[in-house]
């Protein structure tokens, strides 16, 4: 059965509970959310960063426009720190109704679809310029509609989250110092494999347990972009940031497509529109700021290096290139072809 097929059945499921109960589930956990006859929709939005992340500094800027452009019609209720859950349990609470929103990027999505693993292509990008052709193009549009599409969830507002980079416990300059290095990765079979093929034992944590394992030594590194290191304090038990620049994204805002779509108009534009213009500021301030934030991890005493040998890092992982779909495939030679 195709996956879109599959996670329709289950929300077909939830909608049938919506339709016995007269309430949608995520407004029926908190006893103060459903909307009473009061025609107020209540959103709820989780993420997994902290509550200095940058997302949590989205999530708010994207409530606050939400309930202005409402007139409060809409709320939304900010769960940061993954206090609903991992990331992933909080993708599939999507379905269900127990989320609404997950801030998240689309290697999220790359279990229910294969087409997402264009976001986790490894040393797909040379730097930001070709990166932002891409997603605020044709091919950008294409690619999430078509992830959309197979998925069954839709992921909107491009927020730059600015080049993953490698914290480790000790210096990393070159290939050979990651062999038989453990290194956490989000759970995207895609960015487990890249980390496999460079030579590191990769291993899939949730978010908020990667502080304590690097601090236990359970685990020796992880990667991120830089502003998840700053703000979550990655670099006090991993001073050492490896510039890989191995992969570019955005986070997004996550729903679930039917359900967004059994919105009215007016509510799926001012969700849509605030989701847009959050993700224009949470991308300026990425470029803006990029230099702030490396003076801040440098000051708190991390240390940068350079990698002297990123052609054979790029040798090593054209194997998990070439073994994505097709599709997928075909928007490498696009995205490269910029």
């Amino acid at each position: 059965m195709h996956q879109r097929t599959i996670l329709r059945s289950v929300a077909v499921g939830a909608i049938a509970l919506v339709a016995l109960t007269g309430c949608r589930p995520s407004d029926a956990a908190p006893a103060d959310s459903a909307d009473g006859g009061s025609g107020t929709l209540n959103l709820v939005l989780g993420h997994a960063g902290s509550d200095t992340d940058a997302r949590q500094v989205a999530a708010t800027r994207f409530a606050e426009l939400v309930e202005e452009a409402s007139d409060g019609a809409i709320t939304v209720e900010v769960h940061p720190a993954s206090t609903l859950g991992t990331w992933e349990e909080m993708i599939e609470g999507l379905q269900l109704g127990s989320t609404d929103i997950v801030i998240e990027s689309l290697l999220s999505l790359e279990s229910y679809t294969d087409l997402a693993g264009v976001e986790t292509a490894p040393f797909l990008y040379e730097d930001y310029d070709q990166f932002e052709a891409v997603w605020s193009g044709e091919l950008g549009t294409e690619i999430i509609d078509a992830v959309s599409e197979a998925s069954g969830y839709e992921p909107i507002g491009n927020m730059y989250r600015g080049p993953r980079v490698l914290t480790t416990s000790d210096p990393v300059e070159s290939i050979d110092d990651v062999q038989g290095l453990t290194i956490r990765t989000p759970s995207a079979p895609t960015m487990l494999a890249t980390w496999e093929a460079i030579g590191a034992r990769a291993e899939a944590l949730p978010f908020n347990e990667v502080y304590s394992a690097l601090e236990s030594g359970v685990i020796d590194g992880q990667e991120n972009p830089v502003d998840a290191i700053l703000f979550n304090s990655i670099y006090e038990v991993n001073p050492y940031i490896a510039e890989t620049n191995h992969v570019y994204a955005n986070y997004h805002f996550i729903l679930w497509e039917e359900a967004l779509e059994g919105l009215t108009e007016e509510q799926q534009t001012i969700i849509r529109d605030a989701a847009n213009q959050v993700g224009e500021e949470y991308t300026e301030t990425t470029i803006e700021e990029s230099e702030e934030y490396r003076a801040e991890l440098e000051e708190g005493g991390a240390t940068f290096t350079e990698i002297s040998d990123r052609q054979a890092w790029i040798d090593a992982t054209q194997p998990v290139v070439d073994g994505l779909p097709d599709q997928v495939q075909t928007w490498v030679e696009q995205i490269r072809a910029m």
